[in-house]
This record gives structure tokens, C-alpha cells and sequence, in this order.
């Protein structure tokens, strides 16, 4: 008997994802399971859950053996199915926000079991707070301090597999949700004018005596690479800044998105139509924004990006005065498919100069 045929938006979720669920934290044996029992786009957030709570299971056996180490990994990995089941799925926004909620939720009791501790932090912001979470080795009294930034579909707790490359090199690191993205998105949209957040982040860091606002950091992965890259432009206190798999202008490759993409960017933009999600779309672009960024400034991305072309990071390079370009030919996405050696050269750059 043959295996039941994938609808087309589970076909594209694997050849777009599976590198990046993988180097991130979630097992190879853990995502064939899981897209084993996925054969159409409704089943995606209910099954990543139900991966989700076998992991909440183990937890709260290892927390009532007293095995807390082995609790705070099962939470986190609990919070990564959850995170993976509601990432891109806007079809059915009560279940979204529902297998959203145990991310966040799994996440936070397992974070103490993180070496170093993830501190969660609230970020001042016009009327309102950004979640973050805050890690700081214990290598040096006040050490740099990376911002990280995540994509249209990342979110702080994703960021941490990352994270593990910062902190080895003695960089303390601060994962936050801006306007659009994670705990955020349900109140604020998508902020074209992403330096903003890292003003705030920068404010806040400045009162906090256990690291060093002089040695301020950047780090974004795909669209977050864009706002990287915006805020290397206009917040002076960022030192160094890696801009990875990020868009030069977001809506120059609108078509060739997958359909959760854009749907997820009209849903987190807050547009109304598709088409003024593309409008929107538009808003985020470098053009005006390159030229200015004279601080150090690593473009990092892979030859055979199909959501982001490497022609968007060659023409951020060419165009702001501070950038170097780090292209492997045959990347993916965020360099997934070469995480182990991207994420440790990236990490080497910018522990080299904060």
C-alpha cells in the first residue's frame, strides 16, 4: 500500500524546514514520527502538540523522581513542538494561540535548567513591555552582550540552540519577542523600523550593572537578519552586528514564498488583503537604510536560500560600508544545513569584536 500522499503546504514544510527543526533543537527521530502522522496542512499544530506532550510527560515524571536536569531539557523540547505546531499556522488561530501559550509556558520551566539560566525580562516599549530572556556566562564580571532577534516565525525560545554558540565564547546573549513575533505578536504588528526595538533593549541593558553596555552586540536570523541589519544602521551603541539569511527589501520575492509565509506575514502585519500584505511587505527594505551602516557588519547566507535568495544579501554586502559577505553556495535557509560550522563562525566574528 501506498503512503498517502502529502497535500502541497506538508510537502513545503518539510523542504523548507526540516533542516531548521532539526539544527534547533527537535531530533531527526522525533520529526519523522511526527510528519509520519501529518498528511494535511489541519493536522500540523495538533500533531507537533501531541509530540509536545509526550515531552510534558516525561517532564513531570523526571520532576517527581527529582531528576531536574532531565525535566528542564523535556520542558524545553516540549516548548519546541509546541513552538514548530504554531509557527506558521494561522489557518486556526484559537488552536495557534493555544499551542503557543505551552511554548511559552514549557519553556519558562525549563529555562532555569539552562547553563547559564534564561532570566526572563521585560523590555520598556512605548506603552508596553517585550518579553525576552536574558543569558549571562560566567566567564567575566560584565561581559558583551549579544541582542538576538527573531524572524517573521521565530521566537526567543527557538533562538536558544544558537544562544549555546554566544555563550561558549563568553558573549551573554538576549533573546527578546519584538512587535509582530511571539508573545508580542497578539498585541503589536510587524515594526518596519526594527532599531527601535534594539533602542529599547540597548536603554534597558544601560541599567543593568552585570554586563557591559559598551560591548553591545547584534544577531537576527532572517527577517530578523533585515532588522539586524536596520538597526546596525541606526542604533550607534550596536558594535557588531551578524545580519543572517535576512531580506534586503522584503517584498522583492513575494512570489516565490511558501502560502504559510505570506499568510503568516498578512496575519502578523496586520493587513487586511494579501495584496496589502505585499504593501506592507514593501515597508521593510534597506534601501535608504544601507548606506549608513558603517559598523561591522556580517552578511552571512547560503546559495540555495528558496525563501530568501542569496541575491538580497550579495546587494546589502556591495552596499553598506561596514559589511563583509560570508556565502556558502549550497546553504539554506539560516545555513541550517551547516549550522554546526555557520553558528560557530559567526559567533568567532563577533566575539573577535565586542
Amino acid at each position: 500500500m501506498e503512503p498517502e500522499k502529502k497535500d502541497d503546504r506538508v510537502a513545503a514544510a518539510n523542504a523548507h524546514w526540516a533542516a531548521r527543526f532539526i539544527a534547533n533543537g527537535t531530533s531527526y527521530s522525533d520529526f519523522q514520527a511526527t510528519m509520519a502522522r501529518i498528511t494535511t496542512w489541519d493536522d500540523w499544530c495538533r500533531e507537533w502538540g501531541r509530540t509536545g506532550q509526550y515531552y510534558e510527560r516525561l517532564a513531570q515524571e523526571a520532576e517527581a523522581a527529582g531528576s531536574n536536569v532531565t525535566a528542564g531539557e523535556a520542558w524545553r523540547r516540549a516548548a519546541l513542538c509546541w513552538h514548530w505546531g504554531k509557527f506558521v499556522f494561522v489557518d486556526d488561530l484559537d488552536q495557534q494561540r493555544a499551542a503557543h501559550d505551552r511554548t511559552v509556558a514549557c519553556f519558562r520551566r525549563g529555562a532555569a535548567a539552562l547553563t547559564p539560566p534564561a532570566e526572563p525580562v521585560r523590555i520598556p516599549y512605548g506603552t508596553t513591555t517585550l518579553p525576552a530572556y536574558l543569558r549571562i556566562p560566567g566567564t567575566s564580571d560584565k561581559p558583551p552582550v549579544v541582542i538576538m532577534m527573531p524572524g517573521l516565525d521565530s521566537v526567543k525560545e527557538e533562538l536558544q540552540a544558537t544562544a549555546e554558540y554566544l555563550l561558549a565564547r563568553g558573549l551573554a546573549v538576549i533573546a527578546i519577542d519584538g512587535p509582530g513575533q511571539g508573545e508580542a505578536e497578539y498585541e503589536l504588528p510587524i515594526e518596519p523600523a526594527y532599531e527601535r526595538v534594539a533602542t529599547a533593549v540597548a536603554d534597558y541593558l544601560e541599567g543593568r550593572d552585570d554586563v557591559d553596555p559598551a560591548r553591545i552586540g547584534g544577531f537576527g536570523v532572517s527577517l530578523g537578519g533585515y532588522y539586524a541589519a536596520r538597526a546596525a544602521a541606526y542604533e550607534p551603541r550596536l558594535k557588531a552586528v551578524v545580519a543572517l539569511a535576512g531580506p534586503y527589501q522584503w517584498s522583492l520575492d513575494w512570489d516565490i514564498l511558501p502560502p504559510q509565509t505570506r499568510a503568516t506575514f498578512q496575519h502578523r502585519s496586520g493587513a487586511a488583503t494579501e495584496s496589502e500584505a505585499r504593501e506592507k511587505a514593501a515597508q521593510l527594505t534597506l534601501e535608504d537604510a544601507a548606506a549608513r551602516i558603517t559598523t561591522p557588519l556580517l552578511v552571512a547566507a547560503g546559495g540555495r536560500d528558496r525563501l530568501v535568495p542569496a541575491h538580497h544579501a550579495e546587494r546589502l554586502a556591495r552596499e553598506a560600508p561596514g559589511a563583509e559577505l560570508m556565502l556558502y553556495p549550497d546553504g539554506s535557509h539560516g545555513l541550517t544545513n551547516h549550522a554546526f560550522e555557520s553558528r560557530s563562525k559567526m559567533a568567532d566574528w563577533l566575539a573577535a569584536r565586542l
